[in-house]
């Protein structure tokens, strides 16, 4: 068997899974939902697609036992549902930062070639430390998860076609690189020949991130397909355009967990767990970004209060210089005065001279 196709993920979990067991601090039982395991795929369903049916009868041919199924799906509903309450925090971010040109803007002018290449490095096992720290998944969809990332990691191998929806996610996938020692790349640095050092910033790569990032607000988790007209059948000889036939309907959802198979194979397919691995990757490298921003702004912030303060204390210099100047003025005064007493102290002895006479 090929190794890193859907198949070997199902019997690599499914070998983790028995080896380790499961979690039972996060398992099924601490996100019930009353309609069961459908119910689960609703709430899927009703963020990213409308193949709610599809799905459940995939997940009705599941090869995981009942109960494994059933924590895969819980904690599902639960990666997806607390990545999409922080759409709004990349949304507000674009929106401080200028959009799409004030990133690279940033990325370009600021991190520079050398900067960005170390932002846009991802180790392997990063993935699972904050699948457990930040959104609390460690039960048998961790272990999915992580055989899903190896599989990612090793896509070229699999002969699959590209697994992304919209142009902008496709790009993505295209530019996302993987390197046993640096772990996820994207290669937005291009070495000098004659340096070899990284001096330069790929526009292209760069320009694929920022869109990326821009898509990060929503308005939705995963992208849709592109939409694509529903004809309807023209009645009494006039064109569909003239009956108003002109509404649109997506092309599938965005979820399709273990509802897809693969040409010329069998079981489930991880298409949109894969989807959401390199979406993580991004927002990794998105959380970097904001990071190195606001530390910057913070730093520019202090600069400028610093130069404030170093030009009240030139002011108060030059007021000093003024009392210095002033100051310097007051022997001239007694000079004078001492001139004039001299002068008084004259005319009385004239006076005395002129009395004696």
């Amino acid at each position: 068997m090929p190794r890193f196709t859907d198949k070997w993920v199902v019997d690599k979990t499914m070998f983790e899974y028995v080896s380790g067991g499961s979690c039972a601090c996060c398992g099924f039982p601490h996100l019930f939902h009353p309609e069961g395991l459908k119910g689960l795929i609703n709430d899927i369903s009703d963020l990213e697609t409308d193949a709610a049916d599809a799905e459940f009868k995939a997940a009705q041919k599941s090869p995981w036992p009942p109960d494994m199924r059933d924590q895969v799906w819980a904690d599902r509903v639960k990666l997806r549902f607390k990545m999409k309450k922080e759409m709004k925090e990349y949304k507000a971010f674009m929106a401080e930062i200028g959009g799409k040109e004030g990133l690279k803007a940033f990325c370009r002018d600021v991190l520079k070639a050398r900067g960005m290449r170390r932002v846009l490095q991802m180790a392997r096992g990063e993935i699972s430390e904050r699948l457990n720290s930040k959104y609390g998944i460690h039960s048998a969809f961790a272990i999915v998860l992580c055989a899903v990332v190896e599989q990612v990691a090793n896509f070229g191998v699999t002969g699959f076609p590209l697994d992304g929806r919209s142009d902008v996610e496709l790009t993505f996938e295209e530019a996302l690189t993987f390197d046993r020692r640096g772990g996820f790349i994207l290669p937005v640095a291009e070495r000098d020949p004659e340096t070899r050092k990284f001096s330069s910033v790929n526009e292209d790569v760069l320009d694929v991130f920022a869109d990326l990032m821009q898509s990060m607000g929503g308005p939705k988790l995963l992208h849709r397909a592109p939409k694509k007209k529903k004809e309807k059948p023209a009645s009494d000889g006039g064109s569909n355009d003239e009956q108003g036939g002109d509404d649109d309907e997506d092309e599938g959802g965005a979820d399709d967990a273990e509802g897809e198979t693969v040409p010329g194979q069998d079981g489930p397919s991880f298409r949109s767990d894969r989807r959401i691995v390199r979406l993580l990757i991004a927002r990794y490298w998105a959380d970097q970004i904001i990071g190195k921003y606001q530390a910057h702004v913070e730093a520019e912030k202090k600069k400028k209060e610093e130069e404030e303060a170093k030009g009240g204390g030139e002011d108060t210099g030059v007021g000093s210089k003024g009392e210095e100047k002033k100051s310097g003025q007051e022997p001239l005064l007694k000079d004078s005065i001492g001139v004039s007493t001299e002068d008084a102290q004259l005319s009385s002895q004239l006076e005395k001279l002129s009395t004696s006479s």
